[in-house]
């Protein structure tokens, strides 16, 4: 497997282990009977459009960031610079902005 397939596992196993989730939930695990199978496709439904919406919100935050970032390039030293320190300075501040 990849490093990020091996990340990914390693998420899974830490959730599984979470008491918290079953919490959540009064307990219910994925073994549960009590959904027909519309049920569970409705379930997946929903955490698939959760999903849709924090990626538009993370392409939306990194626009914005550029956005201010070409912004302070064109009023700034930063304007005058060749374009793969600029790349470098854009990447350290992507950096920062996802720390």
């Amino acid at each position: 497997m990849s490093e990020v397939e091996d990340e990914v596992c390693e998420i899974i196993q830490a959730r599984a282990k979470k008491v918290q989730g079953t919490d959540k939930y009064n307990g219910a695990t994925m073994e549960r009977e009590d959904l027909t199978h519309d049920e569970w496709l409705e379930h997946l439904q929903q955490e698939l459009m959760d999903a849709v919406i924090y990626i538009q919100r993370l392409r939306t935050r990194e626009q914005t960031l550029e956005a201010r970032l070409r912004e302070v390039a064109e009023t700034t030293k930063i304007g005058h610079m060749d374009a793969d320190a600029v790349q470098w300075v854009l990447e350290e501040l992507l950096k920062e902005a996802k720390e």
